[in-house]
């Protein structure tokens, strides 16, 4: 390894030109992928599709809708473990790639405290209860994995990722020419991308007749001014972790069993990990292959604040509501590339079976992001003893996102994500059947396109079963399956783009007791 760099980035500029989610600019779709939230909570009410702005008396309800910690009438804990399995599909220069992966986390605990007014004797306030929770609202556990074979154009070359790294060198007339190496050294420190393929003898030096210099492809022949490449074999593997998590303080009151009020801090956590590997596998007699490795690593912390309602007008008539403030994010962020050339021949260096490898860091300022307000509002409607239904409808103001940093870390204005996104309404669905002491769930939830210009829906289908034990005991079991469209993401050669689907199954287990 020859080095490690420090570039302090003009917010990612030139190296996201290619490291983007396709036709998807990159900071638009880290805004939804932060701001998107399936809830979380316990596997009752992620049965119920997520539905809980009207429901209460469960642990789900710290970091949904606080005014359902008003139906306790016991203090209780929680904790909800999920196995998620993914089904992953993509498709690249005609080439369908299926992979599968799991994942293990417990993203949900928590503890209700409850409380009688009994010294308020004669108040129609009949109870309030406390809770903190940690809840992951939403998992980015997600995996990308394709390969494709690109051949030589019509225009002589081959569009790989070679090619990709040239343009910091190309004019309108041509090749750039150099009267001095150094000055070669200074525009490929310019752009990342660019100064590891020089570095790793992936774009080389060569001379003119006029004794200049230019850069071009390592299999660029002088004599026959063409190269020496006619197709190449892409293989990458992206691998998403981590979530949003927020530890939940709430607070919900039971006025005269008809109205039930409640707030909630949330404090935010953001962690996001990105790991990438990229191979290119050319058909020259000079390059065996070339492999890049990156890690991006995302990390924030933030608060927003959650009020809500639920009343009772009769006995088998719940209506919720719930809003949930924009949340402020102070993230911080680095992204370390190394990059590695096998070559079988270098004619530049004169070496036979000889490897190169060139690693970067870039740290990027501290910036901020605003994640957008949210407004839901839920009916349930009970079937005597034997059960409810329940649907939520919320708000997600999608438009408002905001980035913004006092420090340049976006070279210049921020990136205007709000004006290519779109507000949603998300839908959920949930139904429960009783008997004795068993329970059985079924939910739906659907979520809106918040892109403009975008494809990317998502929804999930999800049923469970539940025990609860006089001695207070409880269990719940959830699976769920959640189909999303990927936005779209270009290959580093820039060739062509991949369309990719995931296929998430949960299984969640709640194990809880009333105390």
């Amino acid at each position: 390894m020859k080095t490690l760099k420090y570039f302090s980035l003009i917010f990612i500029g030139l190296l996201y030109s290619f490291n983007s989610l396709g036709q998807v600019p990159l900071y638009t779709a880290d805004a939804v992928r932060f701001s998107q939230t399936d809830g979380g909570g316990s596997a009752r009410f992620v049965a119920l599709g997520g539905a809980n702005v009207s429901l209460g008396g469960d642990i789900s309800s710290i970091s949904g809708n606080p005014a359902g910690l008003g139906f306790y009438n016991r203090s209780t804990w929680a904790i909800s473990p999920v196995l998620r399995i993914g089904d992953f599909s993509a498709e690249y220069e005609g080439q369908n790639n299926q992979n599968m992966g799991g994942n293990f986390q417990i993203p949900n605990m928590g503890m209700v405290f409850h409380n009688r007014y009994e010294e308020y004797a004669g108040s129609k306030w009949i109870s309030g209860t406390f809770g903190i929770a940690i809840n992951q609202k939403q998992s980015f556990y997600n995996n990308i994995n394709y390969r494709g074979t690109v051949e030589q154009g019509n225009d002589g070359f081959i569009y790989d990722f070679t090619e990709s790294s040239l343009f910091p060198f190309l004019t309108d007339n041509g090749f750039r020419e150099f009267n001095f190496r150094n000055e070669i050294e200074d525009v490929a420190n310019s752009d990342t991308y660019t100064y590891l393929a020089y570095q790793t003898y992936l774009l080389q030096t060569f001379t003119t007749n006029d004794d200049t210099f230019i850069v071009d492809r390592y299999d660029y022949d002088g004599n026959t001014d063409g190269y020496l490449t006619q197709s190449v074999n892409h293989r990458e593997n992206i691998d998403s972790y981590s979530g949003l998590t927020t530890l939940d303080l709430s607070y919900g009151a039971n006025y005269n069993d008809v109205l039930y009020l409640g707030a909630a801090l949330n404090v935010n956590f953001l962690n996001y990990r990105q790991v990438r590997n990229f191979r290119e596998t050319p058909d020259n007699s000079l390059l065996n292959y070339m492999e890049l490795n990156e890690e991006t690593i995302i990390s924030g912390t933030g608060a927003a604040f959650t009020i809500g309602g639920i009343f009772k007008p009769i006995n088998i008539l719940n209506l919720g509501f719930s809003y949930t403030t924009p949340t402020f994010i102070s993230m911080t962020e680095t992204q370390e590339i190394s990059m590695e050339s096998f070559f079988i021949y270098n004619p530049e260096t004169d070496e036979e079976d000889v490897s190169y490898e060139e690693e970067v860091l870039n740290e990027v300022p501290a910036y901020s992001l605003r994640l957008p307000q949210k407004v839901s509002v839920g009916a349930t409607a009970f079937l005597s003893k034997y059960g409810f239904v329940t649907a939520d409808l919320e708000y997600v103001d999608y438009s408002s996102a905001r980035y913004s940093s006092t420090n340049g870390a976006f070279g210049g204005d921020a990136p205007d994500v709000g004006s290519e996104l779109q507000n949603t309404f998300n839908l959920r669905l949930g139904v429960e059947g009783r008997w004795n002491i068993l329970r059985a769930r079924a939910g739906f939830a659907y979520f809106d396109n918040p892109y403009r210009s975008f494809d990317h829906n998502r929804q999930s289908i999800s049923g469970g079963v539940g025990i609860i034990r006089k001695s207070g005991f409880f269990v719940d079991a959830t699976y769920t399956v959640s189909s999303l469209t990927n936005p779209n993401i270009t290959a580093y050669a820039g060739s062509d783009i991949i369309t990719s689907e995931s296929n998430i199954s949960n299984v969640r287990i709640t194990l809880g007791k009333n105390f």
